[in-house]
């Protein structure tokens, strides 16, 4: 059995604790009538021949005349199924009307409707060859009937019959055409509509895809971000320590404080992450901000005891608080790398200017010819597994700024940037 038609009405809410309402049952037998069932129009075509045939019969009640209306009507049930078949039929039968009887019947109805289903349902080859029959029909039909009527027609009769008949058939054939053209339209439209709904399920399901792999990147950077750099100090405090401590014991306390105070900083920021993650809002970076800026850029410097520098030229102020947050991430992970990778000896130089709409951020070190100068080893190189450069990168690239980073002629490192200094990128500072 075919599945129940779908209703593309919206239907309302329903409200809590009302049962829905059971859908209608449709009986078999009604379903079973219905166009689009196969059986439903067997039964369709072949009641209307039946119809036709008895109406055919009661007027012309004798044997040759009935037989020929029957043969005249029985294409009809074939007129879906077998298009060709029924118009063979239908123009076989009609030319034995034309011969054996003298007078038009209702049966030559059927003509014009076999040429309408042709039209319809069938092929454009098919409904050209019914249109053919039909006007071919119309004009040796009247012919032979008018012809053997006691009195000589005139002329006018002779056209009036042939034109009517024509007529009758272009009708049926121009009305069968807009039908299925009609239907094809609908039919294409529905399959534009199924496109446009498939295509907006992928761009949205592309969007959610981007919305969160954004959501990982910059969930990703603020954790490496504050990660890394915490560790790199602890780790510079604890290995320089180490030596220190053998020479100054009453320094110990102060590298542990060093080592504690940035434990803890880096703690905070992570409860702080973890908490923005837990948030049950769209988008975890939507509204989180870190409590860091421009302003925080001199402890960030300082912890490093020396071995870095930090001048800044020009108004502070001018420098909004996202893009002071990325100039933040900027010199951190800059100095995360001078760390990790410039040497012991290494020694760096920050500076960060405003002038106008943008700011600068340069951040040099000497590693490599500090560690040649003073023989020892040379700088340990990148191992490529960082993703520092990038994250640097992308939060650049989030306020339509520019990076640039590598070796200098003379050794050591540069990380230079430029970005605007009122750059408002909503998630410049994930």
């Amino acid at each position: 059995m075919p599945a129940p038609h779908r209703s593309t009405v919206t239907r309302p809410p329903r409200e809590p604790g009302v049962a829905a309402p059971l859908p209608r049952r449709t009986h078999p037998a009604a379903r079973l009538l219905r166009d689009t069932h196969p059986a439903g129009r067997l039964l369709r075509d072949a009641g209307l021949a039946v119809g036709l045939a008895v109406a055919g019969v009661v007027i012309l009640p004798y044997l040759p005349h009935a037989a020929l209306v029957v043969a005249m009507c029985v294409p009809l049930v074939l007129r879906r199924a077998c298009p060709w078949a029924a118009l063979i039929t239908v123009t076989v039968a009609a030319a034995l009307h034309v011969v054996v009887l003298k007078d038009p019947t209702v049966s030559v109805v059927a003509v014009p409707v076999v040429v309408h289903s042709l039209a319809r349902w069938s092929t454009t080859t098919a409904a050209r060859a019914a249109l053919a029959v039909g006007l071919a029909g119309a004009v040796i039909g009247p012919a032979r009937w008018l012809s053997v009527q006691l009195e000589a027609p005139s002329l006018g009769s002779w056209v009036t019959s042939i034109v009517g008949h024509g007529a009758v058939v272009v009708a049926a054939f121009v009305v069968g055409r807009r039908a299925r053209e009609r239907e094809e339209l609908l039919v294409r439209q529905e399959r534009e509509r199924a496109e446009r709904q498939r295509s907006a399920l992928a761009e949205r399901e592309r969007a959610i895809r981007r919305a969160a792999d954004d959501e990982r990147h910059e969930v990703a950077r603020e954790i490496h971000d504050l990660v890394a750099h915490s560790l790199a100090v602890i780790a510079v405090q604890a290995e320089g320590g180490r030596a220190m401590v053998a020479r100054h014991p009453h320094r110990s306390q102060e590298i542990l404080t060093v080592i504690a105070d940035t434990s803890r900083e880096a703690l905070d920021e992570l409860r702080q992450v973890v908490a923005m993650l837990r948030r049950h809002e769209p988008g975890p970076a939507a509204g989180y901000r870190p409590a860091v800026g421009l302003d925080d850029v001199a402890d960030l410097v300082a912890r490093l005891g020396g071995r870095a520098q930090l001048r800044v030229q020009g108004d502070p102020g001018a420098v909004s608080p996202l893009a002071g947050v990325t100039v933040y991430r900027i010199v951190q992970e800059s100095l995360t790398n001078v760390l990790r990778h410039a040497g012991p000896a290494a020694r760096a130089q920050v500076a960060i200017t405003v002038t106008g709409h943008e700011v600068t951020v340069r951040v040099r070190d000497d590693g490599r010819a500090a560690a040649e100068s003073d023989g020892r080893s040379r700088a340990v190189e990148p191992d490529g597994r960082g993703t520092g450069l990038v994250a640097m990168r992308e939060r650049v690239q989030l306020h339509d700024g520019t990076l640039t980073a590598g070796p200098c002629a003379g050794g050591g490192f540069e990380v230079h940037a430029v970005l605007p200094a009122h750059r408002a990128a909503g998630s410049a500072a994930g």
